[in-house]
């Protein structure tokens, strides 16, 4: 590699980082809003504490939080660890995405997959909600971009695995609520794995679905070890709020399903964030899975 191809990329590879951060800080509003049915758009980014509006200086993603050492510049309340968090991944998303397709138009396509995934991940941790104002187009993006060879799966591939991933489970649940008398799995997840189908196709669903429960469970297992499992905010539901915090209370029902007076059972963990963890781990990880795995060769 000359030194200029070397210079463009680590430009490509710094400016993909920065620009994934930055769609990070605004997830973070996606993640304190959604669930509540509040615009993303409207009031600008504040304090929920001392309703002081964040400038743009202290919305800097990650320079920001280091810098007022996670606390309100005007009334010094706490900033969750889940801002800077979230907009690190965001960052990491982008530079993987860049990775793997350089500048174009499939790597946008993938990052804006992970960014969804990441969205419904802690908004599953924090409310235990998966809004269908999420899941929903994301399905619908699956497929469209399949259509023009911007995701995965070819679109015969993305509509069998949507198909598969919102049918074969939606059974699932239907079954585990009929015949075991509980939630087996939510219908948020439904969705959420309809939509992966979607954009990875249905030979993928199987190692994901793998992967996350493999993962849940030995999450559940730690948790339950330290006595951590009892239902209610996750550890990263912001405590004060901060960049990009609306300052909401947390919603009274599950957005799209029949929750009246649902209570998460007792040792349970939400399954959305494993999902979407498994989703990204086949995305960016399959080859070294299924040399670990060589099963797993046969879903490729």
């Amino acid at each position: 590699m000359t030194d200029s191809s070397a210079l463009l990329a680590w430009l490509g590879a710094s400016w993909s980082f920065v620009l994934g951060a930055a769609v990070g800080s605004f997830l973070n509003v996606v993640i304190a809003r959604v669930p509540a049915g509040l615009s993303i758009v409207r009031p600008a980014s504040r304090c929920p504490r001392c309703h002081a509006p964040i400038a743009w200086t202290d919305n800097v993603p990650l320079l920001s939080w280091v810098l007022l050492r996670g606390r309100c510049r005007r009334c010094r309340a706490p900033i969750s660890w889940r801002y800077p968090l979230v907009e690190l991944l965001g960052g990491l998303a982008a530079l993987a995405a860049y990775a793997r397709h350089g500048l174009a138009p499939s790597a946008l396509a993938e990052f804006a997959f992970a960014a969804a995934l990441i969205a419904l991940a802690f908004i599953d941790l924090d409310t235990w909600l998966l809004p269908h104002g999420i899941t929903v187009p994301l399905l619908v993006a699956g497929l469209v971009l399949s259509a023009v060879g911007l995701s995965p799966a070819s679109l015969p591939g993305s509509l069998s695995g949507a198909a598969l991933g919102f049918g074969f489970f939606a059974l699932v649940a239907f079954v585990g609520e009929k015949v075991l008398k509980k939630e087996a799995l939510g219908f948020g997840d439904v969705w959420l794995l309809g939509a992966i189908g979607a954009w990875l196709g249905a030979r993928a669903l199987l190692p994901v679905v793998l992967l996350a429960s493999v993962q849940g469970t030995v999450v559940g297992l730690a948790l339950i070890l330290l006595g951590r499992s009892e239902p209610g905010p996750s550890p990263g539901q912001p405590e004060s709020g901060g960049e990009g915090d609306a300052g909401t209370e947390p919603p009274e029902g599950r957005v799209g399903e029949p929750a009246d007076g649902w209570v998460p059972p007792r040792h349970a963990v939400p399954f959305g964030p494993f999902l979407a963890a498994g989703a990204l781990e086949w995305v960016w990880l399959q080859a070294w899975l299924a040399a670990a795995v060589p099963s797993l060769s046969l879903f490729r």
